[in-house]
């Protein structure tokens, strides 16, 4: 319709068809509107001249002539009712006969929707309910661009979220039965119950509107009369759309007495006919009905001494607030003076002039506007404002005053719990409860909210749950109700929450329909619908507001994200036209402060628990996203938001480089605070909420937080670690423990190395790993009888990974310092252990540990060559085929020593074949890598690697060695890591060493991790045979490298500079080039913009080198500076474990070389 027709038309509305209309529009926009489609309204479908779309009684015309064999007369006595003759039809002809003439008499496929069906399909219907049979609707609904779900069958009713367009009487062309006889409608209600109380529900939540609808439909007179009879007169209002001119009044009073309002169109003056009527309907119940309330304050003059004008304003702005539990997104810029203006108030502050009960008047309007925007109360001037203010009502202070006075006081409570203050928190807490016996009920809700956050930010749920049992809000207190059920989801008692919202719920659709409008009734259905549907997903509800505020706060984070440096050096388009910009951004809170703030204060406000699924896109992308910002200004509370959410995204935040926003202090004041409720929530009597809010949220945060943490509070988190691996096997980790075994020194390690040696064994259908084992320094601690029982009483399991599992702890014990007996003890229990066929891979290695016989050992020496050579490895071009090849060199290790000439050869000559015969595929996997096959290729070399090293390998001058070359330069040509096997063989004369270490140049600085890697391990073995004789241009070309870039291949480098110096592989100007680098590296690494993880694993193993070079060169100038660097209160503390390590490989290192002399 055109705005002029539409406006011609709205100007002559009487007084009380407006109010009907107005009524219908803002239930529509409020998602409390459904409509109910008649056969009248499939007039208004596009068809050509030939084709006409028949109603109700002229289908009824159809049944007659088919029984009659002539055309009804009105005056016909026996033309009855459309049903009854349906019936006859049906009995006489049979049902599908009855069908057929249906379809026929409404040729769905001949017509298309029309405007009014599409303007009808574009509104926000909670539901759409039709008795129509042809498919108009649902192809009207795709071109408005709205989606509904369509529902044709009862069996999907009830898990379709709304809106829907729910098909009742069957659909075009084959939804049946197609509801027309009276049987069909005698026995709708026990065959299709579901629909019933779909129907029945809506009309109890939802004005419905009937459109092209009689109402005289059997089944929608029984709903409409249930109705009736249950609600009363409370019952939502049931609207027919009509259109007629010669309307009697009998019928309105008819329609009155059945509980149907009638909004006869053609009172309309003016109109021009039904079709134009129905137009206009439309059009303006699209239109949304939107408040006058802006909030915005008045500009003013504030520096004037107009401060008694400023806060009658505020209080008329705050008085005249439609009641919206969260402001709507779309008035948030009315607040804008939280963010911008507020945090410089406090002159304006000044001019209440000592003033007590202006100040507290001041104060409570500008706190009002902070709570309303979502805004931060963390503003030092209205923080020490509020300190000040007395505690006990003065002279002159009315009853009013002091309820403002202590809201304000609750206020700067809640400012100290987000902040962490936890000895301010308790001491304004006492002052308040001192005084509890002068807060009304709301305020005292208002008091317990406070403090059931704060005992849930310490999993403290008992407490909570007694602070909740007392807390009765009044019915009409929809946000503390709103608080309560969230309080009740965050310890896991849904079902309550569930029934207390439902309960207020249904009070607030009565009060929606019995009074007068409300924003802040139609605000409270909202948020108690989002509650219920983040519960179960079945209530319809809408989440824009939500959204649009979630997203306008990521907005402001990464508009403050993208703003230029406040100076910012420019060049023109001329030479040397160099300057400097400067950038003025708005004043007060930073955007990555003051979004992520509101982020979190919307749930606050809302009392929505944070850590029940998400279920909503935005939603599920935003929180890491604030969560990560919110550790830069409140870390306390960060982590707090992080343990509630209990998910991986939202712990992966708490990475090395957010890490740096909490110190050590705050780090362990965190830990103290809730390691207690860790260790109450592991035990068997604790409830399972608060088990799964330890087990999957708090336990890894404490462990990503053990980098700062002191030694004994990493060996009480240990002790958690091992209760969750006894009695909760399906939640244990072992990254965490590995994570603590790297952050644990001194003596505290060696104690929880104990402890790892004697938990349980593994056990297949109860545990998904077994423990983690430490890494154990030969002789580091004592050997421990009880875990050498533990591992030996494995091996006899029945089960082969229980065995290895057991195998794998044997030998961590054999670092340890065992007596003769014992090692004798462990050695018979392993053979005895792999004496019981078969001869698994699990068992093979064994014999390195603890060696057999050597008649044993030669025997399975031969048998596994002659199977290695038997077997045809069929290339199916898959990762298969090379595990096979590469199963066969592991089983093959033990006899490589013990080969003759001859079966060296034989050996050689099946690599040989072997890669040739392959060379193709295996290049291909260069190229497009097969899903990693290149990989699986590439792990062939390290076994060959460790070949090369045997002794008794064939003479240099064999002539298997020629082709064996041929073959393996092949392949270093297309960036195979052979350098090392090349560089081992050189040394038996096989390669020419120095045409090896000019490949390891080249490839030393490859693009090429793999590469990279290959080339430092023959380098090393080069020092490790040469000393000083490497060549130490290269090595001074790699610490010049590292002194200037640094990237996540860095460390790949340290490591290489690290073996050089412990192989004696540096002369003294390389070495003092080593030294100036490790000087400088500490301005050179903070200055760097690199990720943070990479910083740590340079910092790492910078420190490994330091700890190298004070066991060889303590008089080292760079070492004092160094270790100062390490002290630091951002160093980690597993980084700094790296010293240590360093030293123990130095020691190990001159141990070895004192042994070999």
């Amino acid at each position: 319709m055109e705005k002029e027709r539409f406006a011609e038309l709205a100007k002559e509305l009487n007084s009380t068809l407006r109010m009907k209309l107005d009524t219908i529009r803002l239930n529509l926009h409020k998602g409390m509107a459904s409509c109910m489609v008649g056969a009248g309204f499939s007039k208004n479908a596009e068809m050509d001249s030939a084709t006409y779309m028949k109603d109700w009684f002229e289908l009824a015309d159809d049944f007659y002539e088919a029984l009659y064999r002539e055309k009804p007369k009105d005056s016909d006595v026996r033309y009855r009712s459309v049903l009854k003759l349906a019936s006859q039809v049906e009995v006489s002809m049979g049902r599908p006969s009855l069908e057929s003439m249906i379809q026929k008499s409404l040729p769905d496929e001949r017509v298309n929707p029309g405007e009014l069906h599409i303007n009808l399909m574009k509104l926000p219907w909670s539901d759409v309910f039709t008795t129509n049979y042809d498919t108009l609707l649902e192809r009207a609904s795709i071109e408005a661009n709205r989606y509904y779900h369509k529902v044709t069958n009862k069996e999907t009713l009830l898990y379709t979220p709304r809106p829907r367009l729910i098909k009742l009487h069957g659909s075009f062309p084959d939804i049946r039965p197609f509801i027309i006889t009276e049987e069909d409608y005698r026995t709708y209600p026990n065959l299709f119950p579901e629909f019933v109380n779909t129907v029945r529900q809506s009309l109890i939540e939802n004005c419905l509107c009937l459109i092209g609808f009689s109402g005289d439909d059997p089944n929608f007179l029984s709903w409409i009369g249930w109705l009736r009879d249950v609600m009363g007169k409370q019952a939502a209002p049931v609207y027919q759309i009509t259109y007629n001119l010669q309307m009697h009044d009998s019928n309105v009073h008819l329609c009155r007495a059945l509980g149907i309002d009638v909004i006869n169109l053609a009172d309309i003056k003016g109109v021009r006919g039904f079709a134009e009527a129905l137009d206009f309907f439309l059009f303006y119940i699209e239109k949304n009905f939107e408040t006058s309330w802006y909030g915005r304050i008045k500009t003013l003059d504030r520096e004037k001494g107009e401060i008694d004008v400023f806060i009658e304003e505020m209080r008329q702005v705050r008085e005249s607030y439609p009641g919206w539990i969260i402001l709507p997104a779309s008035y948030m810029k009315y607040f804008s003076d939280a963010k911008e203006e507020i945090p410089f108030w406090d002159s304006l502050y000044k001019q209440c002039a000592n003033v007590v009960v202006k100040q507290i008047a001041f104060l409570y309007e500008v706190n009002w506007r902070i709570e309303t925007a979502l805004g931060a109360s963390d503003i030092e001037w209205y923080i020490e404002a509020i300190k000040e203010l007395p505690f006990d009502p003065i002279e002159g202070m009315d009853s009013v005053t002091y309820e403002k006075l202590f809201v304000l006081k609750l206020s700067l409570l809640n400012v100290y719990r987000l902040k962490g203050a936890n000895e301010e928190y308790k001491a304004l807490l006492n002052s308040i409860k001192d005084r509890s016996v002068q807060l009304g009920l709301e305020l005292e809700g208002r008091l317990t909210y406070i403090e059931c956050l704060s005992a849930i930010s310490v999993l403290d749920y008992e407490r909570v749950q007694q602070l909740v049992a007392r807390w009765t809000p009044r019915s009409s207190d929809y946000q503390g109700n709103l608080w309560k059920a969230g309080l009740l989801m965050e310890v896991g008692q849904l079902r309550e929450a569930e029934l207390l919202l439902q309960n207020i719920l249904k009070l607030v659709k009565r009060n929606i329909l019995t009074s007068e409008f409300s924003e802040l009734l139609f605000s409270a259905r909202s948020a108690i619908e989002l509650f219920l549907w983040k519960m179960d997903l079945t209530h319809s509800v809408d989440i824009k507001n939500l959204e649009s505020i979630i997203r306008d706060c990521r907005d402001m984070i990464v508009k403050a994200e993208s703003c230029p440096p406040l100076l910012e050096t420019t060049h023109g388009f001329n030479l040397l036209s160099i300057g400097q910009s400067l950038h003025f951004v708005g004043g007060g809170f930073d955007g990555h402060f003051y979004g992520a703030i509101r982020f979190f204060r919307l749930y606050e406000k809302l009392g929505l628990p944070f850590g029940v699924p998400t279920v909503f896109l935005i939603e599920f992308e935003t929180k890491p996203f604030m969560i990560e910002h919110l550790l830069r200004y409140y870390p306390s509370y960060a982590l707090q938001w992080i343990v509630k959410c209990s998910d991986a995204q939202a712990i992966e935040t708490l990475n090395r480089g957010n890490l740096l926003y909490i110190s050590r202090e705050e780090a362990c004041d965190f830990f103290d605070q809730l390691i207690g409720a860790c260790e109450a929530g592991l035990k068997s009597e604790a409830g399972h909420f608060l088990q799964e809010r330890v087990l999957t949220g708090l336990l890894p945060v404490l462990v990503r937080l053990s980098v700062l943490l002191t030694q004994d509070r990493m060996e009480r988190l240990f002790d958690a670690l091992c209760v969750v691996y006894r009695q909760y096997p399906r939640s244990y980790d072992e990254k965490q423990v590995t994570t603590l075994f790297d952050n644990l020194s001194g003596e505290s390690l060696r104690r929880c190395q104990q402890k790892a040696l004697v938990q349980p064994l593994f056990r297949v259908h109860h545990l998904e790993q077994d423990f983690r084992m430490p890494s154990l320094w030969q002789d580091e601690i004592e050997y421990i009888e009880e875990a050498g029982k533990i591992a030996v009483e494995g091996l006899s399991s029945e089960n082969s990974a229980e065995q290895q599992v057991a195998y794998n702890r044997i030998k961590v014990l054999t670092h340890t310092k065992r007596t003769f007996a014992d090692n004798a003890y462990l050695g018979e229990e392993v053979k005895k252990w792999r004496a019981i066929p078969p001869l698994s891979d699990e068992k093979l290695p064994s014999f390195f540990t603890f060696p057999g016989e050597e008649s044993e050992m030669l025997s399975i020496a031969i048998s596994e060559l002659n199977s290695f050579l038997s077997t045809e490895f069929i290339n199916n071009h898959s990762s298969n085929f090379i595990s096979a090849i590469r199963d066969r060199l592991f089983r093959l290790q033990i006899g490589y020593s013990r080969f003759t000439e001859e079966q060296h050869v034989a050996f050689l000559t099946k690599i040989i074949n072997i890669l040739e015969e392959n060379v193709d595929t295996f290049i291909k996997g260069e190229l497009d890598h097969f899903l990693g096959f290149r990989k699986h290729v590439e792990e062939l070399f390290s076994y060959l690697n460790c070949y090369s090293l045997v002794d008794g390998l064939p003479s240099k001058d064999n002539e298997i060695w020629k082709s064996f070359k041929e073959v393996i330069e092949l392949y270093l040509k297309h960036d195979f890591p052979v350098l090392t096997l090349m560089m081992h063989l050189s040394y038996r004369g096989i390669w020419d060493q120095a045409v090896v270490e000019d490949s390891i140049t080249e490839k030393l600085f490859s693009t090429s991790n793999t590469l990279l890697e290959d080339a430092g391990e023959a380098l090393v073995f080069l020092a490790k045979k040469e000393g000083t004789k490497v060549n130490q241009n290269l090595v001074q070309e790699i610490i010049e490298k590292i002194s200037y870039v640094f990237d996540e291949r860095t460390y790949e480098y340290l490591y290489i500079i690290r073996e050089l110096l412990l192989n004696d592989g540096l002369i003294e100007e390389t070495r003092t080039m080593l030294e100036e680098w490790l000087s400088k590296l500490p301005n050179r690494i903070e200055g760097s913009s690199i990720a943070e993880e990479i910083k740590d694993d340079i910092r790492y193993y910078a420190n490994q080198i330091a700890g190298i070079l004070s066991q060889g060169w303590p008089d080292s100038t760079a070492l004092c500076g160094w270790q100062e660097y390490m002290k630091g209160e951002k160093i980690k503390n597993d980084v700094r474990n790296g010293f240590n390590f360093g030293v123990g490989l130095a020691e190990r290192r001159l141990n070895r070389s004192s042994h070999t002399d």
